[in-house]
C-alpha cells in the first residue's frame, strides 16, 4: 500500500508488482508477482500519459493527462470511484477508465477509500471507512459512488498537495496551512485527539507547510525546503518506532518526501536519502545507496530511482513488493 500519490513519468509505460490478490495491479490476473509486470487497460492496450498514482489496501487508482481516471482491485464498497462496474473482473483484472473528472492529478488513497482533487478544486471520495476518513461528516461510514466534501476547501483556498495513509487524509492547502480528517486518536491529526469527521485545520505549525506524509499512527509536515522545518503529529503514548523522538530537527535541501507505515523518507536535492522510524524488516535505507532522484514508500517497503534510471527496493517484501 503506497500512503502518498506518487508522480510518474508520462511518457512511459506503467509496470507493477507485489501483492496481487485483489487485482489491485491490473495485469491480467490475481496472483502476487515479483518481477514487473506491464499494467493493461481493460481493452488490452498498454497504460500510457499515466501522471499520479495512489494505492489503498486493495485498490489503485492512476491519474491520465489530468482529465481521466482508471482504476483496478476490489470495489465491492465503491473504492475504485467507478460508475460502471460494481466489482472488478475477477477474471481480467485490469485497468477500467472510470469517467473524465477533469481531475487535478491530486490524488490519496486510504485502505478503503479513494480522494480525488478536481479541476475545480472539490475534492471527490468513494469508499468506506468508520473513523471519519470519509470527511463526509458524523456517522458516514460509506460512499458507493463519488461524492464531494462538502465546504471543502475552503473559500480562497487550494489543495496543493495531499496524502493519506490507513485512516486518515492531510491536505497541504496553498496558504500553508495544513487540514486533515479520519483517525486521530494517536494524535496524527492535532489536537485534540480523537477521529474527525469533517476537515479540520490542524494546530498551528508556526511555519508554512508545503508537503505533507502520513504514517499509520502520525502525520509530518514540511515547510520550504530552503529553511527544512518539519513537525511531526503522533504517534501519543507509544512512540515505539521512535518516529517523533528520532526526528531530524530540520531537512534543508528536501526534494521529495515519503512515509511508510511506521518510517519517513527524504530525499535531499543531493541524491541522499535521510529516513528515520521502523526498521525491522529493512525498511530504512540500506549503506552505500547511491545517489537517488526519486523515491516512493509502500506499506514496510521503499523504491528508489537511481540517477541512472535503476530502480532499487528495500524494506519487506513477503508478497514480491520488493522485485
Amino acid at each position: 500500500m503506497s500512503t502518498v500519490q506518487q508522480h510518474v513519468r508520462p511518457r512511459g509505460r506503467l509496470y507493477a508488482f507485489g501483492s496481487n490478490g485483489s487485482g489491485q495491479l491490473g495485469i491480467g490476473h490475481m496472483e502476487d508477482v515479483s518481477r514487473p509486470a506491464e499494467v493493461l487497460r481493460n481493452d488490452g492496450n498498454s497504460i500510457t500519459g499515466a501522471l499520479y498514482v495512489a494505492c489503498g489496501g486493495n485498490h489503485t487508482i492512476v491519474c491520465l493527462n489530468h482529465d481521466e481516471l482508471a482504476s483496478t482491485g476490489e470495489n465491492e464498497d465503491g473504492r475504485c470511484i467507478t460508475t460502471s462496474e460494481k466489482a472488478t473482473d475477477r477474471l481480467n483484472p485490469s485497468m477500467r477508465a472510470i469517467f473524465n473528472t477533469g481531475a487535478a492529478g491530486l490524488l490519496a488513497a486510504t485502505w478503503s477509500a479513494t480522494f480525488v482533487v478536481t479541476s475545480t478544486g472539490a475534492v471527490m471520495v468513494s469508499g468506506t471507512g468508520n473513523s471519519g476518513e470519509l470527511g463526509l461528516g458524523h456517522g458516514r461510514f460509506s460512499a458507493l459512488q463519488a461524492e464531494t466534501i462538502p465546504s471543502f476547501p475552503p473559500p480562497g483556498r487550494s489543495v496543493v498537495r495531499l496524502s493519506a495513509c490507513m485512516a486518515h487524509v492531510v491536505a497541504v492547502l496553498s496558504n500553508g496551512e495544513v487540514w486533515g480528517w479520519g483517525k486521530g486518536r494517536k494524535g496524527q491529526l492535532g489536537r485534540p485527539s480523537e477521529n474527525v469527521w469533517t476537515p479540520r485545520k490542524l494546530d498551528d505549525l508556526g511555519f508554512f507547510a508545503i508537503d505533507a506524509v502520513c504514517g499509520k499512527d502520525f502525520t509530518c509536515i514540511f515547510g520550504s525546503p530552503s529553511t527544512g522545518e518539519i513537525a511531526v503529529l503522533g504517534p501519543s503514548g507509544n512512540d515505539r518506532f521512535g518516529v517523533r523522538a528520532n526526528a531530524a530537527a530540520a531537512v534543508p535541501g528536501w526534494k521529495e518526501v515519503a512515509a511508510s507505515w511506521g518510517s519517513i523518507f527524504v530525499l535531499l536535492q543531493t541524491g541522499e536519502v535521510v529516513a528515520w522510524g521502523r526498521d525491522d524488516h529493512g525498511q530504512l535505507p540500506p549503506p552505500n545507496l547511491p545517489p537517488l532522484q526519486a523515491i516512493a514508500a509502500g506499506s514496510e517497503h521503499c523504491l528508489g530511482l537511481t540517477e541512472a534510471g535503476q530502480v532499487l527496493a528495500w524494506g519487506w517484501g513477503e508478497h514480491g513488493n520488493c522485485g
